[in-house]
């Protein structure tokens, strides 16, 4: 500044001269209507908050983190459109792993432990809607044959992904039976196809199926496997182990479901850490896994939907997801209290539900946290601005300034909601933080310059003169966040794209509380500073306001 004239580069001058004298009007014009401004600019911003209420929070994992037209979306879209809704199924899993770290867990006790397990979970029931849910009514049988013979569908299995389908014990988990005249109730444990198929032809046709059979390599099902446990009083006569099996020779290659031909369970789905010698024969492992298949609510829905036991219940897929939701979390329950607390292993359950309930829970806005943090900056505010001296005391504006900034975040968020933008995690937990941060930064640098205005500045031209002095930095730096938001928003993961345009709006919003409003209630806090009232009870006038000095001259001395 050289005489009273700046120096420097005439373009970028003259435009910085033109938007100071601007935000010079604006602050002159504001502070003529304070009133005014401060009463439709809270009617706004509180009208744009209703839009909360119409917010909608996404926790699907594909929805969030699956980049739109990508190479994983499309085969995600192609899988359902060429095998249809029977494609998709959710997966329960149960996995166990050795109490002390390192140990192997491919032993006949560590198998046992698994087996306790399993069975309990393959025996979870909830009640709903007047009726009884088991894993047999709601799980994924894969190719189930249209027949109308009821006892083949009751007894018809479960797919689940075992290493106990090495072993004999692994029928224990399909709990489907039917009964026959004469004699025992038949269930997998008990069940030979090849022998039944020769019961079931002396009254009805059963080529069809038994062709079925033949080309799925059921064969004897469980029935012709090796016992985990030879002494259990039900292992078939027809095992053909008499002793102790060897596990691991056993589970070499995986194990086979009642299908030999199509369900072939990898060592990889059944087993976790892996060792293998120099001859790739398995050594050990560290976790054995047994994954439960339910239906997807749609199929359920419609596996149901003409069922004559459930007409009086208003059948529909909502009720279906609640089942299974249900299902799914006393499944985790009943794993986790399956077992001893002092085994030699620990059991771990993990459903589609318990993802999507930590993905709730973790997205859901946590009132205390947040209003705890406001409260604190509340605090913080009032009292770095409360002065002695009423004049200069600005400790209700930075309470002001605070709940100013609160209510644009909430108004930004409530256009999102309007615009048809999801909410995520980033949103909820991050976002109402990082916008009170900004907000207030520029609240304060406006509320200290306002307070260093000269007492030459006319009083009806002191806001114009506070706006034009440091509205140009608040304008530049909230611009530059916008930019940057805004071109974050390019990012192809939705989450990420959501969180940076929420964050984009919500800066809009600061920016215009801080230009718009809250030089309105600097206006006001002008006229009560010129009353001499207090600063928070500004309906009282301040004690120093009557108060008169007397000044006593001193004799000097001769």
């Amino acid at each position: 500044m050289l005489l009273g004239k700046a120096v420097g580069q005439k373009a970028p001058l003259w435009i910085r001269a033109r938007f100071q004298a601007l935000l010079f009007s604006l602050g002159c014009h504001i502070q003529r209507h304070c009133g005014k401004v401060l009463f439709i600019g809270l009617l706004v911003f509180g009208a744009l908050s209703v839009g909360l209420r119409v917010a909608a929070i996404e926790t699907d994992i594909e929805e969030l983190w699956v980049e739109a037209g990508s190479r994983v979306s499309r085969e995600l879209q192609y899988t359902k459109e060429k095998q249809g809704e029977e494609s998709v199924f959710t997966s329960q899993m149960l996995i166990q792993t050795p109490a002390q770290e390192g140990t192997n867990i491919l032993t006949q006790e560590s198998l046992l432990l698994h087996l306790e397990a399993a069975l309990s979970a393959s025996k979870v029931q909830v009640s709903l809607y007047g009726k009884s849910w088991d894993l047999n009514k709601i799980c994924f049988k894969s190719g189930v044959p249209i027949i109308e013979n009821v006892m083949i569908e009751r007894l018809f299995p479960c797919m689940i992904i075992t290493p106990l389908d090495c072993f004999w014990e692994g029928s224990k988990l399909q709990g489907g039976s039917a009964y026959l005249p004469g004699m025992s109730d038949i269930q997998w444990m008990n069940l030979d196809p090849v022998q039944l198929m020769e019961q079931l032809s002396q009254f009805t046709s059963l080529e069809g199926f038994k062709e079925m059979l033949e080309k799925a390599q059921v064969g004897h099902a469980y029935m012709n496997r090796p016992c985990l446990n030879p002494d259990d009083p039900d292992c078939p006569s027809g095992a053909p182990n008499k002793e102790h099996p060897d596990i691991t020779a056993e589970l070499q290659g995986g194990c086979h479901g009642f299908s030999k031909k199509f369900m072939h369970w990898q060592e990889e789905l059944i087993l976790g850490g892996r060792a293998k010698d120099t001859h790739n024969a398995l050594q050990s492992a560290a976790a054995l896994q047994t994954m439960f298949l339910l239906m997807s609510p749609r199929q359920l829905y419609e596996h149901f939907k003409d069922d004559y036991e459930i007409h009086d219940i208003n059948w529909n897929e909502d009720k279906a997801t609640a089942i299974l939701e249900s299902w799914q979390r006393k499944f985790v329950e009943v794993v986790h209290q399956s077992i001893p607390q002092n085994a030699s292993s620990h059991m771990h359950a993990f459903s589609t539900t318990t993802l999507n309930d930590i993905m709730k829970s973790f997205s859901d806005v946590s009132v205390i946290r947040v209003a705890g943090g406001y409260l604190l900056m509340l605090a913080y505010a009032c009292v770095t601005m409360l002065r002695w001296d009423c004049a200069k005391s600005q400790g209700a504006v930075g309470l002001a300034g605070v709940l100013l900034v609160a209510l644009s975040v909430a108004a930004g968020l409530g256009l999102c909601s309007l615009l048809g933008l999801s909410f995520n995690a980033a949103t909820t937990q991050v976002l109402p933080f990082l916008a009170l941060g900004i907000g207030v930064d520029d609240m304060f640098l406006l509320a200290h310059s306002f307070t260093e205005t000269a007492s030459n500045i006319p009083l009806k031209e002191r806001t114009g003169d506070c706006l034009r002095r440091t509205g140009t930095s608040v304008a530049l730096t909230s611009i530059n966040n916008m930019i940057a938001f805004f071109m974050a928003a390019l990012v192809p993961i939705p989450a990420l794209r959501a969180f940076s345009l929420q964050a984009a709006i919500v800066v809009v919003f600061n920016f215009a509380m801080v230009l718009l409003i809250f030089p309105a209630i600097l206006s006001l806090d002008l006229h009560r500073r010129e009353d001499k009232r207090l600063d928070i009870l500004c309906c009282f006038y301040s004690p120093c306001s009557s108060r008169v000095l007397q000044i006593q001259p001193q004799e000097r001395p001769l």
